[in-house]
């Protein structure tokens, strides 16, 4: 009886850049060997896109088990650079071949040994390592010639000649997309958090930036976010203000998983270039942006991590649950005073006394979580009615119903364009029918494109901006906020949130117990202070000013001025 070898052909192309019919070659020409001497093909295993350096490849998993399983006397391949690029990588599956008495053969060279397999695993190896030095030093070309070496930020495209040809190097601003980037800079910088932004261009049907997986063409607050250090994510773009960062990363394979890590280069090593026909964001926006970024970084880091894992810092940046949490102290032992009790019973305690006993503080009377809000925003009730900050309240009021109606406009335009290329879909489908194609799948695209271009449609009138228009009751509708002000900050629906703006202005404030009077004592130290000497109030019951300190007394509150309108 013939013995007919069985035979594995294992094919792979690199990058998508690449044509996949290559794959499909490279297995047509290892047949045709295996036809002409006479063996069997029983496998084919293929990789697509993957890097020879990638360790997980899904194709070259399944030929490695199929190996170690001995279903296959012969793995064929084009070239050994096809099955991987590293000679680590390349003996190790030769050991694994060589125990399953499975043989190794290359296209055109035959039976690879332990010394093939060495040179020319070596040479796939250097072959990397030249690639990556070139083109870096062609990156570097392009850099100082003023041109982009990167890929290509979302808000950007590609600039084409006038016969359509692309213009390698050279960026033009997306008019449509700019808009969308205007937009994240503005929300943030006025206080809208990332995942907010996110939900919002969701729901507005506005397409994210292009990425992997099954998230992708929608925005997430990582989209938005990124990594400030690391210049990603679209708040820490410094194109959209028309300079162009390079060089503040490097990468290299891990030499396990055979995946790509990127990390920080030394600031110094960084390349920048003015680029101000790239601007996107206004100076101001993005300083904005910038100070709003600092201001919630700061507030992660004041707690360090307490535990050997650092898990504390991360229970810290979650979000508070009330308006003071971590903001009060106590003035006998510095400890934090913690919260306990329900509804109107809820009372803050030194931590300290509760937890370690009088040996380290013997504590006070628990006080009222409602007296301690209405102690400290009573003074910045106070402020808010004074002249000066109703006629900023009205000029903010109204620059942002300004902002809102040209962000309207261009949500209108970016929405017609849309309907433009749908009634274009309908048309060109409607003719396909027309012309006679039938086909079920023609009939359903153009039945889903006319449902699609009737919702947009009907969205289009939501998107319409009406005339500005200034309410007539605005000085009624103020006063009513700021009277209103310490409840609506107690709200448990927004005391979260309004928690992370208070712990900008207060620094702390420090509670101690006058046991004669009966009464708790609080200290307050931060740029509220600033912001109720400012106003000057006239009624100043139970305020006593220091030069770096504020003194109030719990559940005494202020007597608002009141304010012409």
């Amino acid at each position: 009886m013939t013995f007919t070898p069985r035979v594995a052909i294992y094919a792979r192309f690199s990058t998508d850049m690449q044509n996949p019919k290559s794959a499909e070659d490279q297995e047509r020409e290892c047949r045709k060997h295996a036809d002409r001497e006479g063996w069997s093909v029983v496998q084919v295993f293929q990789d697509t896109a993957l890097s020879g350096a990638t360790k997980g490849r899904p194709g070259y998993e399944a030929l490695l088990a199929a190996v170690r399983a001995r279903q296959f006397d012969i793995v064929m391949f084009e070239h050994l650079d096809r099955l991987g690029r590293d000679l680590e990588f390349l003996m190790a599956f030769y050991k694994e071949a060589r125990h399953a008495e499975c043989e190794l053969h290359q296209l055109h060279r035959g039976k690879l040994g332990i010394f093939d397999i060495g040179i020319l695993g070596t040479f796939a190896q250097i072959f990397l390592e030249e690639l990556s030095y070139k083109t870096r030093r062609g990156l570097i070309g392009k850099i100082e010639a003023g041109k982009s070496a990167g890929g290509l930020s979302y808000g950007y495209c590609v600039r084409r000649t006038e016969a359509g040809d692309v213009n390698k190097g050279e960026q033009d601003i997306n008019r449509d997309e700019a808009l969308v980037v205007e937009r994240i800079f503005t929300e943030y910088a006025a206080g809208k958090s990332p995942i907010q932004i996110a939900t919002d261009l969701n729901a507005d049907g506005i397409p994210a930036p292009r990425g992997k997986g099954n998230s992708s063409g929608h925005w997430r607050q990582t989209t938005i976010n990124g990594n400030r250090e690391r210049g990603t994510g679209i708040l820490n773009n410094e194109l959209y203000i028309g300079r162009r960062v390079w060089n503040r990363l490097r990468y290299s394979k891990h030499p396990e998983t055979g995946k790509r890590v990127s990390r920080l280069n030394p600031q110094e090593d960084w390349i920048t270039f003015e680029v101000p026909e790239l601007r996107i964001v206004e100076q101001s926006v993005w300083e904005s942006a910038k100070a709003r970024q600092t201001t919630q970084e700061s507030l992660r880091t004041k707690q360090a991590a307490s535990d050997p894992n650092g898990l504390s810092v991360a229970q810290g940046m979650r979000r508070r649950k009330y308006l003071l949490s971590g903001l009060l102290s106590c003035g006998q032992c510095g400890g934090n005073l913690t919260i306990a009790g329900s509804g109107k019973a809820r009372r803050y305690y030194c931590a300290n006394a509760k937890e370690k006993g009088a040996a380290i503080c013997t504590g006070m009377p628990g006080l009222k979580e409602q007296d301690a809000a209405i102690s400290i925003l009573s003074g910045l009730k106070t402020g808010l009615m004074q002249d000066e900050a109703y006629a900023e309240f009205r000029a903010k009021f109204l620059a942002r119903m300004k902002s809102a109606e040209k962000e309207r406009e261009d949500m209108l335009r970016i929405h017609n364009q849309s309907i433009r290329k749908l009634e274009t879909r309908h048309a060109n489908l409607m003719k396909a029918v027309e012309d006679g194609d039938f086909s079920a799948p023609i009939v359903a695209q153009l039945n889903k494109v006319d449902a699609e271009l009737i919702e947009a449609r009907a969205k289009r009138a939501e998107l319409t901006p009406e005339p500005i228009t200034l309410p007539t009751d605005l000085p009624a509708l103020y006063r009513a906020y700021v009277e209103d002000i310490v409840a609506t900050l107690q709200d448990e629906e927004v005391s979260g949130r309004a928690s992370e703006e208070l712990h900008s202005l207060v620094d702390t404030v420090s509670v101690d117990w006058d046991a004669d009077e009966k009464v708790h004592h609080l200290e307050l130290r931060g740029k509220l202070l600033e912001i109720i000497n400012a106003a000057r109030p006239a009624g100043e019951a139970g305020l006593a000013e220091s030069e770096s300190s504020l003194k109030l007394v719990a559940g005494v509150g202020f007597e608002p001025t009141t304010f012409r309108l």
